[in-house]
């Protein structure tokens, strides 16, 4: 089987990137070695010896114009038998779409500038000329279909993949020790905001509400700098992401576009409950939320589920103890790749 997958850069980072080097494992385990056309390969990652890779010299182009030139060099490299997957809107046979610009401008509230325009015209075409469009989300279709006029049959919708080997429970004990050793006290009901991008992550709003109240409660940000305030802790970038899921109490987001949100996934799969407004896409994937989420820029809504995940602390019912009870989906990458697999096979056949 040969498959290929355009992306833009081939490194280690998050979102896109991270979701490239997830499924070339997962190829990778299956004895199935991708090719990857790319702009920049970081030679020095684990999986750049599981790729073929097809470098696109493009340093000349400006960093905004380069898809369509990126998209032009895989179409001159492309082989009669292969499959391509793109992650980043070129040509490609599968579209894998986490994102797109007209949904994400839309939640915004802004107007598309020249730059805009293209990008959206890139995605449109992109859209178009695939054969396949993997949505990440329910949402992710319905804003297909609706702001790029796409035909429905056109889109399959597969969930993205966590690492569950890292993302796991622990026993309350090794769970006590994690607490202590990351200075929680006992009495403090610790809410994660794990975030690069405070302001579309929903940070304001969470803040105005953590500084005025006089909960025993903290909001801990990780990532991004913020200033420490009443209630606010910062504890810097870090990359021990599992434990910090499984110290916290409660993992909370507030995001104003979020066609997905693998970070509650990986709290929920930690043992840790999540508190999100409701128009983040992963609540989808959930047979029981514990109804912890509530509606953006509504005070009386955030102050009703915080006052509920208190009282689920306060009797010890908030940890999930059977993480697989509440995901109505499978989200080992094993399963990912089986799945994709399918699309890629049928496509594949049907070009016999």
């Amino acid at each position: 089987m040969n498959i290929s997958i355009a992306c833009l850069k081939f490194k280690k980072g998050g979102g896109s990137e991270r979701y490239v080097l997830d499924i070339i494992n997962g190829f990778y385990q299956q004895n199935i070695k991708c090719n990857v056309y790319s702009t920049y390969f970081d030679s020095q990652l684990a999986e750049y010896n599981k790729i073929n890779p097809l470098k696109a010299n493009l340093s000349f182009i400006p960093k905004k114009l380069r898809l369509p030139f990126l998209s032009n060099f895989i179409k001159k490299h492309k082989q009669s038998d292969e499959i391509i997957l793109s992650m980043t809107h070129t040509y490609n046979d599968i579209t894998i779409c986490g994102g797109q610009h007209k949904g994400y401008l839309r939640a915004i509230n802004k107007k598309p500038t020249l730059v805009d325009r293209f990008k959206i015209a890139n995605e449109q075409k992109c859209f178009n000329t695939a054969r396949l469009i993997i949505a990440h989300s329910n949402l992710m279709k319905d804003e297909l279909v609706e702001l790029y006029n796409l035909d429905p049959k056109k889109i399959k919708v597969i969930y993205p993949p966590v690492d569950t080997e890292r993302f796991h429970t622990i026993s309350d004990s090794e769970r006590d020790k994690l607490r202590k050793k990351l200075g929680f006290l006992e009495n403090e009901i610790i809410y994660l905001f794990p975030s690069t991008g405070h302001y579309r992550k929903g940070f304001q709003e969470l803040k105005q509400f953590f500084e005025k109240t006089d909960l025993p409660i903290k909001l801990v940000v990780v990532g991004s700098p913020v200033e420490e305030t009443k209630n606010i802790r910062y504890l810097g970038y870090r990359d021990d992401m599992p434990e910090l899921y499984r110290a916290a109490d409660f993992t909370i987001m507030a995001s104003i576009y979020e066609p997905f949100g693998l970070v509650g996934i990986e709290s929920i799969l930690s043992g840790t409950p999540i508190i999100f407004s409701k128009n983040m896409a992963c609540l989808e994937t959930l047979n029981d939320d514990l109804n912890l989420s509530f509606i953006k820029n509504d005070k009386f809504s955030l102050e009703n589920v915080i006052a509920q995940s208190i009282k689920y602390k306060e009797s010890n019912k908030h940890r999930i103890l059977d993480p697989y009870k509440i995901l109505n989906y499978n989200p080992t990458l094993t399963n990912h790749i089986h799945k994709l697999k399918e699309s890629i096979i049928s496509l594949a056949n049907n070009n016999q």
